[in-house]
């Protein structure tokens, strides 16, 4: 059995080399939004939208399983906003999954914005955010951050 960087196991060493290949085609112009709430993943999409995103958006338990598992040819999310509202529990897996991607990534991508309550509520899982916005969001809040990320990866 060979593992990849991630230390996830797959059949054979050309196997492992196509697993890591995909996890590192990042494309920054699109957006993964995470949230447990349906109204909030439709607002932070909306924004990303308005900074020139492709978004696709999803509750966290389908983002951990299409994190973990991606599909050949499928273009990756280049950035991925993450909402850690009290609905959010589960956040463990979604950020260790982003860790795995990151690691791998030779540009470190995607990148990742948190949305949280309050600033304190970001703990020692503040180095896997490149980001952090506190509530409400808004378009002047959120576009902002998105378009100096981006700026920051072409500029690389």
């Amino acid at each position: 059995m060979t593992y990849t960087a991630a230390d996830t196991p797959v059949g054979s060493e050309p196997e492992a080399k196509a697993f890591d290949a995909m996890q590192c085609m990042a494309d920054l112009s699109r957006a993964l939004v995470v949230a447990a709430s349906p109204i909030n993943r439709i607002v932070l999409s909306r924004i990303a939208e308005r900074a020139c995103l492709k978004t696709a958006s999803m509750d966290p338990g389908e983002a951990a399983h299409k994190l973990a598992t991606p599909q050949a040819g499928a273009p990756q999310p280049g950035m991925i906003i993450l909402d850690l509202d009290t609905a959010f529990q589960d956040h463990d897996e979604v950020l260790a999954q982003i860790e795995t991607r990151r690691r791998i990534s030779p540009a470190c991508l995607p990148f990742v914005v948190a949305v949280v309550a309050t600033l304190q509520q970001v703990d020692l899982q503040s180095s896997a955010f490149d980001a952090t916005v506190e509530r409400p969001v808004t378009p002047e809040t959120l576009q902002p951050v998105i378009e100096r990320l981006l700026a920051t990866a072409k500029a690389a």
